[in-house]
């Protein structure tokens, strides 16, 4: 079949044009009709002849048919596609809108949660800042107060008495042989029978301990010990100063 195509010359649009086919033999028999054997083979070879090109001729029909039908549907195809052009552009058009829409829309919430992760990142760091700024703050005044006893306590030595008075309220009548520590230095200025007084006439005793700041203070009992250390004291105020930040807030 596709021998015939190729050797065939296609005119038009899918017209295969056949040029006419003939066969001729040369008869050598010099006796003419004499020599029927060589008359049938060339009517049998006749015959052959005569239905491989009504063979040829058919195939040629169907492979018209056929380019005829793949150029009809292409043409179709073609009409359809220039017919609907304008429909199938504004679908992709419509569909590139949508699309570029939904992108939008997914850009837009994803600056979104970044603004609200980072306006949240803010606030985490500004309340982060806020209390280190608060506890800067408490921790600077509780050090100015403690500079400010220990000068005092090198000018005004009678401030001891205020600081063993303090550490003496905190104790009970049931508490016995009470001992007091302090400086070395501020030994002297204790005002011992203004303590006497208020503890009733208890047992008490007032001893130098030279491991001890001048702020500091160290009362002991017969039921146990209280530490009175100025750094101590000051740690106090400076956890009851951040907790009533904390409430306020």
């Amino acid at each position: 079949m596709s021998k015939v195509i190729k050797a065939s010359k296609v005119t038009g649009e899918y017209k295969i044009n056949q040029k006419p086919k003939t066969l001729s033999f040369k008869d050598n028999d010099s006796q003419g009709d004499s020599n029927l054997t060589n008359n049938k083979k060339v009517k049998k070879q006749q015959q052959v002849i005569g239905k491989a090109e009504q063979e040829a001729e058919e195939i040629i029909k169907n492979a018209e048919a056929e380019a005829k039908k793949i150029i009809e549907n292409a043409k179709k195809e073609k009409e359809d596609i220039l017919a609907n052009k304008d429909q199938i552009y504004n679908e992709i058009k419509s569909d590139a809108k949508a699309e570029g829409l939904e992108n939008a829309e997914a850009e837009i919430d994803r600056l979104k949660k970044e603004l609200a992760s980072l306006i949240s990142g803010f606030e985490e760091e500004f309340s982060r800042e806020k209390d280190r700024i608060r506890t800067d703050i408490i921790e600077l005044a509780v050090k100015i107060a403690s500079i400010v006893i220990d000068v005092k306590l090198e000018t005004e030595h009678e401030m001891i008495n205020n600081i063993i008075s303090d550490m003496l309220s905190k104790i009970d009548d049931n508490h016995r042989d009470i001992v007091v520590r302090v400086n070395p230095q501020l030994l002297p200025y204790i005002e011992e029978n203004r303590f006497y007084e208020h503890i009733n006439q208890k047992n008490i005793e007032f001893v130098s301990d030279p491991e001890l700041k001048k702020g500091d203070c160290i009362v002991e009992t017969s039921l146990g010990g209280k530490e009175g250390s100025l750094e101590h004291k000051l740690d106090q105020i400076k956890t009851e100063l951040l907790k009533e930040v904390e409430q306020h807030d």
